[in-house]
């Protein structure tokens, strides 16, 4: 009969057995470094977790084949079948935290992924909004400058064509040898240098080219649909855009026209209600470029359409940011238009026509800035 010895399976089992304490030791021991240098890394710790279960899972299995072996060598083989259930309920134990933590993590990384990726639009959005209070700011400083400009020549100029009048016809009937014609003549001149500061006061106007430029009008609609677009798909809205296929140049500023269509198309949005659909068209016509937003959704009752862009009146489709009085200024400010169309029941229009060459309307400027 031939025998082989099992010494030395029992010493690779062994030794095997140190070392992989030894090893899931020293890895959770990395693993724990690495957690301490950043304690708000989601995979440092996962990883600190992940070891700590294979360590225990190493330290249970291991201890357990050792135990094995040590009582087998004294003789006491008999007493293993008494510790093995425990050995093999803690293996499972650990089995059972490793998937545990693998699929919890797992599921805490996707939420950190959408967490960050909300910290990057809620930066784009502070960058949007830093930029466009500026926008803002500039055109209420031009605005200012303009009106205190026109009030100062309205008040001056009344009272400098009375002195500049009366003055006028004191010459007339003075004889030219008269000593104080000189002094009506000097007067005369100093009215005349106040005529020409209120010209100069009057000529003040906007300097929209500080935040206006060529722009092309797809892009910002289409900006601001993704913008409008998750609140659409959270209701089974569909919004469906029909851009002209070339660029439709206008003078404007993008901020303050993506906010307004955005507030539009977000006011559709709200009115409408499960499967309806906002139709977005870009066009050019005779009259400039032109948007068009159209929703199959409630619509408009014809008292409330009359009042619709009263700034002293509450209107609210259940939207919120921007009022439409604001979105009408906006249009304004950039020598547009802006009507709305609807019938209840059959949806809503609206209709924003922005002038192609801004540039050209520097005369008809100035009213859009008058106070």
């Amino acid at each position: 009969m031939i025998t082989i010895s099992m010494l030395p399976v029992w010493l690779l089992d062994f030794g095997g057995a140190i070392a992989l304490i030894i090893l899931s030791g020293l890895c959770l021991n990395h693993a724990y470094a690495f957690a301490r240098a950043d304690k708000e890394s989601p995979l440092a710790i996962f990883l600190l977790w992940f070891c700590g279960a294979i360590f225990a899972l190493a330290l249970s299995r291991s201890s357990g084949h050792i135990i094995k072996h040590l009582l087998t060598l004294s003789g006491r083989g008999d007493f293993w079948l008494i510790l093995a259930p425990y050995s093999g309920s803690i293996n499972s134990m650990a089995f059972i935290v490793i998937a545990s933590v693998t699929l919890f993590f797992n599921r805490v990384e996707t939420i950190m992924e959408r967490m960050i990726q909300d910290r990057e639009k809620i930066e784009k959005s502070g960058k949007e909004l830093f930029r466009l209070n500026k926008d803002i700011e500039a055109v209420i400083a031009e605005r200012t400058r303009a009106g205190m400009a026109l009030r100062i020549a309205h008040e001056v100029r009344n009272p400098v064509t009375i002195i500049g009048g009366m003055v006028r016809r004191l010459l007339n009937a003075y004889p030219p040898e008269e000593e104080g014609r000189l002094k009506l003549v000097h007067i005369l001149d100093q009215a005349r240098k106040l005529e020409n500061l209120v010209s100069k006061f009057e000529s003040v106007r906007p300097e929209a080219r500080k935040i206006f430029a060529p722009l092309d009008l797809n892009p910002i609609v289409m900006e601001a649909v993704e913008s409008v677009k998750e609140e659409a798909r959270h209701k089974d809205i569909s919004i469906l855009p029909a851009l002209y296929p070339t660029p439709l140049f206008f003078h404007g500023n993008s901020s303050l026209i993506k906010i307004a269509l955005a507030h539009l198309i977000r006011n559709s949005v709200h009115a409408c209600t499960k499967n309806n659909q906002i139709a977005i068209t870009t066009e050019m016509t005779a009259a400039g470029c032109q948007v068009t937003i159209t929703d199959d959704g409630p619509g408009i009752s014809k008292e409330m359409l009359e009042v619709i862009f009263d700034p002293y009146l509450r209107f609210n489709r259940q939207s919120t940011g921007l009022g439409l009085p604001y979105v009408k200024q906006i249009i304004n400010e950039h020598m547009g238009t802006v009507t709305v169309t609807s019938e209840q029941g059959m949806g809503t229009t609206v209709l924003i026509v922005l002038p192609t060459h801004l540039g050209e309307l520097t005369g008809a400027a100035g009213g859009t800035y008058a106070i």
